[in-house]
């Protein structure tokens, strides 16, 4: 039992090893250029600070990137609406490999337990403030960090995704 495992372990990282994207990230987010040398964030980012209440603040999401900062620093307690306003580029991801059960492969993902190639929120970068956005969302800050957004897919496979986004972001109050 113990060698199946680990052969279905190793399998799963040369596997991983094989999809890896021989291109290099771009930028300090880490986004992954496109062939046709398109861009789906076109503006400079949104200086840090905090949202005042009911103000909206509109930004956008490439799945292209490790990391898509917002440059709206939450307040602990406080209630958050995110929602996607606008498809620029349909959201969607690479291939999709089927494990055993024929489940689509989402172990290895940066949220494992959030679909694959779901659009995600986190406060910060630890995965336990990770939350999927869905069409929209409503969430209540657990710390004082930025909120980021990424597609859930596996580390350092990002070339592969296409998606492009407008996610509102409004704080509704404690």
């Amino acid at each position: 039992m113990h060698l199946r495992v680990a052969a279905t372990v190793l399998s799963a990282g040369l596997l991983l090893a094989a999809c890896a994207s021989p291109k290099e990230p771009v930028g300090d987010n880490r986004c992954y250029p496109r062939a046709d040398g398109a861009q789906c964030i076109t503006q400079p980012p949104r200086a840090l600070g905090l949202l005042a209440g009911g103000t909206p603040v509109t930004v956008r999401v490439d799945a292209r990137c490790e990391w898509n900062p917002t440059g709206v620093i939450l307040q602990r307690g406080e209630r958050y609406r995110v929602a996607v306003t606008k498809v620029v580029e349909p959201w969607g991801g690479g291939p999709r490999f089927l494990s055993e059960g024929g489940r689509h492969t989402q172990r290895w993902a940066r949220a494992s337990a959030l679909p694959m190639h779901a659009l995600v929120g986190a406060q910060g970068r630890e995965e336990k403030t990770f939350f999927p956005v869905g069409p929209q969302a409503t969430f209540t800050a657990a710390s004082g960090e930025e909120l980021l957004f990424f597609s859930n897919t596996w580390p350092g496979y990002f070339e592969a995704n296409r998606g492009c986004v407008e996610v509102e972001i409004q704080r509704i109050g404690g």
